[in-house]
């Protein structure tokens, strides 16, 4: 692939035993991260800014919105949204699913030294409302049947994105202004639980978009690859991929405004899709739809579909190799912390990928001992942590979830329990953060819990993954009813349905005596889910 190059292990070691530090299998050739805001890099100094070639396609419609096209159309929403009042510093919160402008939209603001902020739009009105009062947007855009949930978040009535498109005024000589926005500059603002707790908000500069867009560009950088985009823009992992990566390499992005599997391969079929980045749902979908998906849809130039989200099980991995023996399946992790991606299976051989791959140009990890700190050698356990360009600046307005997250020699704290072999390939074990993955979904037990504790019935509450072969986790309710309460798992399911977002929705419930907890009053979470898999070993089923 132009532009990479993998040193054997002879040349290079991929651990040092004095500093504990891990590296990738890449050369140096990888050109210095350049001083430049994220448009800036992506628009001015990309070779196919000014090509007719398709930047993004509508699945649905076939409209294709081309480099040429794709700056144009920056340029005039930027000088709209100026106009609007959008400057320097402020915040524009985007509340829809995917859609071909979205590229567009986060350039123009961005353009700007605007921050651009996504939210879940599958979330509820009180959801997005606790992080429109902790981010503090001037301006949300949304679409028609999203705006009456919207409405009255902020002083000024959303702005529908249809009507502003509608009005730009494009001019494809018009150049795309960048007062002064720089890589230290705030770019992004998407929200993450971290490694514990309640949704923060996670500030990545220019810089660290750009790092890893310049990354993804070495390792994916193939014009020719046409992507499909099934999973959401709004989150780090799809916009990295396929706003920073993609455009930067010059691939084809073919845009699905929602995930259907039929949708997904018609696609694949009409638009001669070679890599589609996916989340294990998807991939167990495929691989129980093999046989019917190859009869009724052409896939011969699908090459690879890379996995990443949550992890994939071997046997599911199995089931995929057998049922599409032409494309190889692999794995990639990332943070919204780190920008995207920071480990890929590119260049290792096989139908499958049991490893997250190894890691990227620029970017070191350490294996720390869970309770001493200590870094470990290969093959030993523990925590993962990141340093490198690509992570994040801190959590907005929270400088102590900042500091347990990121020490003082800039290592981030991934909250994963992982190894690495000797070769440099990383394996994820088990979750030391208290998150919940439903279908890809980041669950946070805490907000969870809070919700539930205001029911009238409930003394003492704490919600726990459970496993699902689909779903990959539910999220479980662990209940200690107050005395004389008869209260049922329907009851607690129900007062749950309206008040959280549909993947956050409580789908099981064990009544317990007792929630175990530490002197300090802290969820014992590993002694809970011993008590989860106990239960399931005597057999109950998942409620879904």
């Amino acid at each position: 692939m132009a532009g990479s190059s993998f040193i054997t292990r002879e040349e290079r070691s991929f651990f040092c035993p004095s500093t504990g530090i891990y590296n990738g299998p890449w050369s140096s050739s990888l050109a210095p991260t350049p001083p430049l805001s994220l448009p800036q890099f992506l628009l001015s100094h990309s070779a196919s800014s000014s090509s007719s070639k398709p930047a993004f396609i509508d699945a649905e419609t076939g409209v294709a919105l081309t480099f040429a096209n794709l700056r144009a159309l920056t340029a005039a929403a930027a000088r709209a949204l100026a106009v609007l009042g959008v400057r320097r510093g402020d915040v524009v919160l985007h509340v829809s699913p995917n859609s071909l402008h979205f590229p567009a939209l986060v350039l123009a603001v961005m353009s700007l030294g605007a921050v651009f902020s996504t939210a879940n739009f599958l979330q509820t009105r009180s959801e997005i409302q606790s992080q429109v009062q902790d981010s503090g947007p001037v301006l949300i855009l949304t679409t028609a049947d999203l705006a009456p949930k919207l409405d009255g978040l902020i002083p000024r009535p959303p702005t529908l994105i249809d009507q502003f498109l509608a009005s730009l005024s494009i001019d494809r000589n018009a150049p795309v202004e960048f007062p002064g926005v720089g890589p230290a500059d705030p770019a992004a603002l998407m929200y993450s639980s971290g490694t514990t707790g309640k949704s923060k908000g996670v500030v990545s500069s220019h810089g660290n978009l750009v790092a890893m867009a310049s990354v993804l560009r070495h390792v994916w950088g193939r014009r020719e690859e046409v992507y499909a985009c099934v999973v959401p823009l709004s989150h780090m992992f799809g916009f990295s991929v396929f706003v920073c990566g993609a455009v930067a390499a010059g691939a084809t992005v073919v845009v699905l405004r929602r995930y259907a599997l039929d949708e997904l391969l018609m696609a694949v079929e009409e638009h001669r899709v070679t890599l589609l980045p996916a989340v294990p749902p998807m991939v167990v979908q495929l691989a129980r739809s093999g046989g019917v998906a190859r009869a009724n849809y052409d896939l011969r130039s699908l090459r690879e579909v890379i996995s990443s989200g949550a992890p994939l099980g071997r046997d599911n991995m199995e089931r995929f190799a057998d049922a599409y023996p032409g494309i190889t399946l692999s794995q990639c992790y990332g943070l919204t912390e780190t920008s995207g991606p920071v480990t890929v299976c590119h260049g290792l051989k096989g139908r499958f990928q049991i490893s997250i791959g190894r890691l990227i140009p620029t970017v070191e990890a350490k294996i720390v001992h869970v309770r001493t700190g200590k870094a470990l050698p290969p093959n030993e356990h523990g925590e993962l942590c990141l340093r490198g360009p690509p992570v994040m600046q801190g959590y907005l307005k929270n400088q102590e979830a900042t500091s347990l997250a990121i020490d003082e020699e800039g290592w981030l704290r991934t909250g994963d329990l992982c190894y690495i072999d000797t070769q440099g390939h990383v394996y994820v074990v088990d979750r030391i953060k208290e998150l919940i993955k439903y279908k890809a979904y980041q669950v946070a037990p805490a907000e969870l819990e809070e919700v539930l504790s205001t029911h009238p019935e409930i003394l003492d509450v704490a919600v726990t993954p459970y496993p699902d072969e689909e779903a990959g986790e539910i999220p479980m309710a662990c209940v200690v009813r107050k005395a004389g309460s008869k209260i049922r798992e329907e009851d607690i399911i129900s007062f749950m349905e309206k008040k959280v977002a549909p993947y956050k929705k409580i789908r099981k419930v064990l009544f317990v005596e007792i929630i175990p907890r530490s002197p300090s009053g802290k969820i014992l979470r590993r002694h809970l889910k011993a008590t989860v898999m106990q239960h399931r070993k005597l057999g109950i089923s998942a409620r879904l």
